[in-house]
């Protein structure tokens, strides 16, 4: 198909206003997920006596359904996804708290809803939602002097964040506050409020450490270096080297649980080696540096806000997933955007692109044209 700049068609216009890095890296990292997914689930599968390629195939599915939501998100105007996130995030917090009653209970968390034979974490949805959400707020409150929308924004990441420790998922608690923090930053609050919030980290940590029981044990296997997954994760990037062991031919990752989808960066060490590896972490750095440089040309606070939120919650979910794969940080249950298996992650990864994509088009070429039209007449 040849779309030339006279064409007016909406798949045109979409196409000439994306920008086609930020496409081009977000399907890239696809293309590596769907390997690695292929390569670190085969022997799980077998151990679970279910067809080899059972985790493959529905990676595959999710991953053909996040294209339809990556382009549905990125048509959207600015407007569109403010609405779209502000109802999106009100009912993913109700289906946070109905799934403390009606949720199935996996590995002593409950996350998660069933249907049929797929899972669906509402969380993971949530995240990019409340992003956009927060940026409306806080946006409102500089713009609005009569608006406290600091206010509700605290009471939201309070809410949100009480809701996800009684899952219980610390992890997930952690990146929501770290990214509201940021755009809190990003808001130009005073300084002793930043201090304040940095202060009561470690005392949220300490309180997590004596009321968590899963947080002590990662901690204090943490502490001690007696951590199996992180033995066998270290073992996985010692074996693979600069050029790796090759496709399939991994080791470690038979012995490794969850190498599919906590420990799917240890895979990619061990099958395409350090170069890979760092292919990888090149491909995330493009992407927030690509979004950090749209914000310093525009004046937009909830364009700066939104897009600058997205990013670092993309970095920084991404940070947790490689520094735990490399044992700098105790293990935890994170995801690789675009990379780990899970319908609910790749979901999430989807839509926080989108908004990303629809938040960095170019000018729509079709103003001008349509400004000469209305002259005319």
């Amino acid at each position: 198909m040849n779309i030339t700049r006279s064409d007016r068609s909406r798949i045109a216009l979409w196409w000439w206003t994306i920008d086609r890095y930020l496409l081009t890296s977000f399907l890239i990292l696809m293309l590596f997920g769907i390997f690695l997914v292929m390569a670190s689930s085969q022997h799980l599968a077998q151990n679970l006596n279910i067809p080899s390629h059972y985790f493959t195939f529905r990676h595959l599915l999710f991953g053909a359904l996040s294209i339809p939501i990556i382009i549905f998100f990125s048509i959207l105007s600015q407007r569109q996804t403010k609405i779209i996130c502000i109802l999106g995030i009100f009912i993913t917090t109700i289906l946070l708290f109905v799934i403390l009653f009606e949720g199935e209970k996996i590995k002593g968390a409950q996350r998660w809803f069933y249907i049929g034979n797929f899972s669906f974490q509402p969380s993971e949805i949530g995240k990019p939602l409340f992003v956009v959400f927060n940026a409306w707020l806080l946006s409102l409150w500089v713009e609005k002097t009569k608006f406290y929308g600091w206010i509700w924004s605290i009471a939201s990441i309070i809410l949100i964040s009480t809701l996800l420790l009684l899952q219980p998922d610390l992890g997930m608690t952690i990146v929501m506050m770290f990214t509201w923090g940021f755009q809190l930053f990003i808001t130009g609050i005073p300084l002793i409020i930043i201090l304040c919030l940095i202060m009561a980290f470690p005392i949220f940590m300490i309180f997590s450490y004596h009321h968590f029981n899963h947080v002590k044990i990662r901690i204090d296997n943490f502490i001690e270096g007696k951590t199996y997954q992180i033995s066998k994760s270290l073992q996985s990037f010692e074996s693979g080297g600069f050029w790796g062991k090759g496709p399939g031919e991994g080791f470690y990752k038979k012995s490794l649980p969850d190498a599919h989808s906590d420990f799917v960066f240890a895979v990619a060490a061990e099958e395409y080696g350090a170069l890979i590896c760092s292919l990888i972490i090149i491909i995330y750095g493009l992407i927030i540096i690509r979004s950090f440089y749209y914000t310093i040309h525009n004046d937009n606070l909830f364009f700066i806000l939104a897009l600058a939120g997205l990013a670092f919650q993309f970095g920084f979910q991404s940070l947790i997933h490689m520094a735990s794969n490399t044992d700098l940080i105790p293990t935890k249950g994170m995801t690789l955007p675009f990379l780990s298996y899970g319908g609910s992650s790749l979901l999430a990864s989807a839509v926080t692109s989108g908004i990303i994509l629809s938040l960095t088009k170019k000018n729509n070429p079709l103003e001008p044209f349509k400004k000469e039209i209305y002259e005319k007449l």
